[in-house]
């Protein structure tokens, strides 16, 4: 078992959250995004992320950041959807294969049913293998696939989307 444990992140936290999403956009295939981010351009996305049920949660061992996971409303706005959020969650690539993706998915379930979500979607590229194999691991069904909706430079993939009802 991994000695892991999860926290709401502080501002002070950015930087590394920064830096650590844009090692995973520079080794392609697991986010939509193309292009790194600086501090300044990932400075409103952490602060639209401050407020529960949607905060920001690193996940640590010996007070180390390996990842970090969030929730983003679902068609926010839409009365009708005020249960569902998506789930997004990444890790180091150090960090992967230890049971961390495990333990984020059962820390995010919790706090997802501590602050009144019922149902938690994840938005992934099909090339992410890693991540819907976690994801059906932890309960999670696929509802669709978007077939080559995704340009990533070099190539296109298609887009899996799949929910949980907690």
């Amino acid at each position: 078992m991994i000695n892991a444990t999860h926290r709401p992140a502080t501002k002070a936290d950015l930087p590394k959250l920064v830096t650590l999403y844009n090692a995973i956009i520079s080794e392609g295939g697991f986010s939509a995004d193309l292009t790194p981010y600086t501090l300044e351009q990932r400075q409103p996305w952490f602060n639209d992320h401050q407020c529960a049920p949607f905060q920001i949660h690193v996940v640590e061992i010996n007070q180390q950041i390996q990842g970090y996971f969030y929730f983003s409303a679902w068609r926010n706005g839409r009365a009708a959807m005020h249960q569902v959020a998506e789930i997004s969650y990444y890790l180091a690539k150090e960090a992967r294969g230890k049971g961390l993706g495990r333990f984020i998915l059962q820390q995010a379930q919790l706090i997802a049913g501590d602050t009144g979500l019922r149902y938690l979607l994840a938005i992934l590229l099909e090339t992410n293998f890693g991540s819907r194999t976690l994801l059906e691991k932890s309960g999670f069904t696929l509802a669709g696939k978007l077939p080559e909706i995704a340009d990533l430079g070099d190539r296109r993939c298609g887009q899996l989307i799949m929910y949980k009802k907690l």
